[in-house]
């Protein structure tokens, strides 16, 4: 499962970040393996999302977002 795919309030842990151009950038922000992530907000109809990780709130495309790998928990 990917960062974008995420609905807003649901929490996840990041298992990893694909390479690619955005790599280096993510990893910077706090998205490596093991961080804990909540989706804040999504805006302009999915496009965008606002992330919390580490405390911190930043805005990706859901694009970027999708180069994310996470592991949700699911509660029966």
């Amino acid at each position: 499962m990917h960062l974008a795919e995420l609905k807003r309030g649901e929490k996840a842990t990041v298992i990893g970040v694909a390479q690619g151009d955005a790599f280096c950038h993510l990893c910077s922000l706090g998205l490596n393996a093991g961080a804990e992530v909540e989706i804040v907000r999504h805006l302009s109809r999915r496009a965008m999302l606002i992330v919390r990780v580490d405390g911190s709130d930043i805005a990706l495309r859901a694009q970027t977002a999708a180069a994310v790998k996470i592991a949700q928990e699911r509660h029966p």
